[in-house]
């Protein structure tokens, strides 16, 4: 909380994937299981069956863990547990938005870079305030940068 003394936050939600929609969290928790059992009837080796389902485990982690998103005048924070990704607005040229999320992206046309370089903004509850700072934030970046060059 105190990190963000310097500059203003404009806006601070957080979600938790998994209590959004409990079914599909138990089917990932059970697809995880049957994975690690046929790791198991396959290998026959219980050192081999703990690694799978530890990677397993690790890989859909962030779907079971809150996420809290940061919009300050300066950047975009996206905070988890043991994951902190920071970007700022001057990095984004464009958005794309859907109904419960708001995808920027760093280019101002369409890349096949868009899935590596873009930053993903889940926002189910406060849709249309989040799109109004950006709005705002990527409109006004991409002024300064055509009246630069």
């Amino acid at each position: 909380m105190d990190e963000h003394k310097d500059t203003a936050v404009l806006l601070r939600w957080k979600i938790l994937m998994a209590k959004r929609n409990p079914a599909r969290a138990i089917a990932v928790a059970v697809i995880v299981l049957i994975c690690t059992y046929f790791v198991f009837l396959t290998l026959q080796d219980v050192l081999l069956t703990v690694i799978a389902l530890i990677v397993l485990l690790l890989m859909v982690l962030p779907y079971y863990l809150p996420m809290t998103y940061i919009l300050t005048a300066e950047e975009v924070i996206k905070k988890m547990p043991f994951f902190r990704q920071k970007r700022r607005w001057e990095e984004f040229r464009r958005y794309d938005t859907s109904k419960n999320a708001i995808k920027l992206y760093t280019m101002s046309h369409v890349s096949r870079l868009d899935n590596y370089r873009s930053l993903l903004i889940i926002c189910p509850n406060n849709h249309d305030r989040v799109l109004e700072i950006i709005q705002r934030k990527i409109s006004n970046e991409a002024e300064e940068a055509d009246s630069e060059s």
